[in-house]
């Protein structure tokens, strides 16, 4: 469809000869469209392709709207993958066109919420308001609906002299509606009046919003639009913005980067001074910074040490060893540093040295433990620091809190800190407590997430410990970042490698397609055993694997991460591929699901991938928390 496009106005001139007159046709943002979506007639597509908001969050009406407009934006994202169709969804356009009727001229502008282009359906408005109340119901939908018709004769106008006229029609076969993901569907006798609304019954999950989606658009005869209209209408409504569209992986390291940039008050407050307080316990849930101010707390006392020459010795201890590698590295400058894991210090300590303590049951290692208390003596001679730094403390089992004081008991220091860091949501061990409840009362308490984005944040807060908790941790910035992508597998042949590596193996070479390093991809598995299974068939198919520890002590840019679910307790990544999680809708122990949903997701900064069959799938998308959805 050869059509001239309107007016594209570029923030610099093109050369010294643009005077701002020059106009472009559809061959050259086609060239932008197709350069950036090399998919586009065949594939679905968000744009933008993170979801912004409106502008400053000045007040609670507009972090309201703000708000369901990304709720709405998430569905849509869900919609289209699932349905697997070419297809457009443009956030927050803004039109303005010049309508000519004889000598009267006049301009219709403004802005709409969701238009979709689709080749099976044509375009579809939508409008998003965040009501509540059905006092001022029937004005703001009949407000949106004015919006909605403002964007359709601007379309219009557009289309006016390009198209037939039976396709200009054609285009406008399916209504446009109003969405209010916060409100009730009303019941009156007047409900034709919102026959083009979906209401918060429908907005839940991404299940019941493709059942409004097919009582509402796919029962309608489809339209196939001729691949030049399709064309012609994705550059009108993308191709202004496509110019400037970053890739995935410049998507991924900038959201990243945001997100670790983010230090509140309260924890700078922590690691501000070097002095007081000097025994403390940190409790916070994953990604609210108790490594971070960990790192910078332990940095900052080595550097005091180190000017005042008071040769005092550090000890950071943690659970597992793909995190006593990281931190390792994170501090090796620090020349008063010492890092192990408690297993480490158990092996060293043990009367019979061959035990491999990292392979004892529970019991055993309580036992041990106790064993190891009774001879104080060697515990002195082998193992004194003066301050001690303790990171994933919910994992430790036995009498530990006594080891570590006999750690300290010899030191002739002064001051002994003494920091302890958990998180009460998850646990190796289902008796790893230590903690009486007046020491977690009186502990700091970190309350605000950070280290991930809106969009998972969204879904990890499901599985925290206590559902009135829900409401007491909260995300700490307005990063929304990348939707959590949803890859349904055949259930029937969940347990095969070979299925495994077909899922993965596909989103990895098109994460390294769109320029996301292969370092900061990281398959989660849930077992050890799992991992072996896998990594053979992915370095078959091309793909370089390495384990968490590797990753970190000799880290291969093209190489992602493949590691089994409880060695990644402690660390990050940026991209998550998360096979075959659990799920209550398999029968078992609904804590231990909680728990494992929770560290798994609690591991991811920016993008989320998921693979899971259908079922699993629509229970994970359940707007309801895990320990709230018997149901499902």
């Amino acid at each position: 469809m050869e059509t001239n496009c309107p007016r594209v106005n570029f923030t610099a001139q093109r050369s010294l000869h643009d005077d701002g007159s020059v106009e472009f046709n559809n061959r050259e943002v086609e060239r932008y469209v197709r350069h950036n979506y090399p998919d586009w007639l065949t594939g679905f597509h968000m744009v933008p392709e993170v979801f912004t908001f409106s502008g400053e969050q000045i007040d609670q009406v507009q972090r309201k709207g703000d708000d369901a407009e990304g709720h709405v934006y998430r569905l849509l994202h869900e919609l289209g993958n699932d349905l697997g169709e070419p297809m457009f969804v443009i956030h927050s356009f803004s039109f303005n066109e010049q309508v000519q009727r004889g000598t009267d001229i006049w301009r219709v502008y403004g802005e709409t919420d969701f238009v979709i282009v689709s080749k099976k359906y044509g375009v579809i408005f939508m409008e998003v308001k965040a009501v509540s109340s059905h006092s001022i119901l029937r004005k703001r939908f009949k407000k949106a609906q004015d919006q909605i018709n403002k964007a359709r004769k601007a379309l219009a106008e557009y289309l006016r002299d390009k198209v037939p006229r039976d396709a200009a029609t054609a285009l406008f076969r399916n209504p446009a509606f109003v969405l209010m993901p916060n409100c009730r569907t009303p019941q009156s006798d007047s409900m034709d009046a919102y026959k083009d609304g979906c209401f918060w019954e429908d907005c839940q999950d991404g299940r019941r919003f493709r059942q409004w989606w097919d009582r509402n658009i796919g029962c309608v005869r489809p339209l196939w639009m001729r691949e030049d209209m399709y064309k012609g209408l994705l550059c009108r409504f993308i191709g202004l913005r496509s110019a400037t569209t970053r890739t995935l992986g410049k998507l991924v390291d900038d959201t990243t980067r945001d997100v670790l940039q983010m230090f509140n008050t309260q924890q700078l407050a922590l690691l501000n001074n070097v002095g007081l307080p000097r025994t403390q316990i940190i409790t916070g849930p994953a990604g609210s910074g108790k490594t971070s101010i960990l790192l910078h707390k332990v940095q900052a006392l080595n550097t005091d040490i180190s000017k005042t020459g008071k040769q005092e010795k550090i000890l950071v201890l943690c659970y597992n060893k793909p995190l006593k590698t990281r931190l390792t590295k994170e501090l090796e400058k620090c020349r008063w540093v010492t890092v192990q894991t408690l297993d480490s210090i158990l092996c060293q300590l043990s009367p019979v040295r061959s035990t491999d303590v990292a392979e004892m049951r529970e019991e055993e290692k309580c036992a041990l433990m106790d064993r190891v208390l009774k001879d104080r003596p060697r515990i002195h001679r082998t193992y004194t620091f003066d301050h001690v730094f303790v990171d994933e403390g919910q994992d430790f089992i036995g009498n530990w809190r006594t080891l570590l004081k006999e750690i300290q008991a010899k030191s002739l220091c002064k001051r002994k800190f003494h920091w302890i860091f958990l998180d009460s949501n998850q646990h190796v061990y289902r008796t790893a407590r230590g903690f009486s409840e007046e020491e977690l009362a009186s502990a700091i308490q970190l309350r605000k997430v950070y280290r991930m984005t809106g969009s998972v944040f969204d879904q990890f807060k499901k599985y925290f410990s206590d559902p009135g908790e829900e409401t007491e941790y909260s995300i700490g910035h307005d990063i929304v970042g990348l939707c959590i992508e949803w890859d349904k597998m055949d259930q029937s042949r969940r347990g095969s490698a070979q299925v495994a590596c077909d899922h993965i193996s596909r989103h990895v070479h098109r994460l390294l397609r769109n320029h996301v390093c292969g370092k900061d991809i990281c398959v989660l598995l849930r077992t050890f055993k799992d991992v072996r299974d896998v990594v053979g068939q992915l370095q078959a198919r091309g793909i370089q694997c390495q384990n968490a520890e590797d990753s970190i002590m000799h880290p291969v840019d093209s190489a992602i991460i493949v590691e089994s679910l409880p060695r990644f307790k402690g660390l990050e990544t940026k991209v998550l591929i998360f096979y075959d999680p659990p799920c209550l809708t398999e029968g078992g122990d609904s804590e231990e699901v909680r728990e494992q949903l929770y560290t798994a997701l609690s591991r991811c900064f920016c993008l989320l991938v998921i693979i899971a069959p259908e079922c699993v799938v629509q229970s994970l998308q359940s707007g309801r928390s895990l320990l709230h959805s018997g149901e499902h």
